[in-house]
């Protein structure tokens, strides 16, 4: 089962929005990302959060929708709405979640909002993060990409080592590495064929797609 979360920060392109709920088996707000698919005319199947962020009448629209469920927490509460309403979405069976609008101006958000992904690697559910120029991915051992024109593609240690780091289909190569955390080496890699693929032995990965049409081919910054 596919879901797709919006929370609320920074807004992402309508189209971007749009494509993602147009295949999605269950769409769910996380409290003021509500406001966003009210924008975009998109009716979510869930409505998640202490709604401190949602307007008031954007919330009591939500409500009047018979389809809609809502599910509201206290204000002061151990967990963010996003990690909330991710949970939701494992516990209905969702095998794919993708979260939209989860970073933004508040880096304590949009890193704890990251971080939660290794939660849903730990349960073998396939989930991302993604904005209009990114798309962030955990992985514990091997991930195939798909080619993105003129997007980058940086390799991230979030453990103390990533082990036997072997990459194929990227303009920079690496055979049996070992990336230690802190390591800026895996940053700005390319595509050079239609499919790249990351595996290693050890570790916990960071990969993220950026999105950059100014940096030629075969730069690396």
């Amino acid at each position: 089962m596919r879901a797709v979360i919006v929370g609320s920060g920074d807004p992402v392109d309508p189209r971007l929005l749009k494509e993602r709920c147009e295949n999605a088996d269950v769409i769910i707000a996380a409290d003021g990302g509500g406001l966003y698919l009210y924008e975009a005319g998109i009716i979510p199947d869930l409505l998640v959060g202490d709604f401190d962020s949602i307007p008031p009448a954007v919330l009591d629209y939500f409500r009047a929708q018979k389809q809609v469920t809502i599910k509201s927490f206290p204000v002061k509460k151990d967990f963010t709405d996003t990690e909330l309403a991710v949970e939701t979405a494992a516990d209905m069976g969702a095998d794919e979640i993708c979260i939209l609008s989860a970073t933004g101006s508040r880096l304590d958000h949009s890193v704890g909002n990251i971080l939660i992904l290794s939660s849903l690697l730990e349960r073998n559910i396939k989930g991302w993060i993604e904005d209009d120029n990114n798309r962030v991915y955990l992985t514990g051992g091997r991930m195939e990409l798909e080619r993105l024109d003129n997007w980058k593609v940086s390799l991230i240690s979030l453990s103390p080592e990533v082990r036997g780091l072997t990459t194929e289909g990227l303009f920079y190569p690496l055979k049996d590495y070992t990336l230690k955390r802190g390591s800026s080496l895996g940053i700005s890699n390319e595509f050079v064929s239609e499919t790249a693929v990351v595996s290693f032995d050890k570790g916990l990965l960071m990969v993220i797609l950026s999105r950059d049409d100014k940096d030629a081919p075969g730069e690396k910054n």
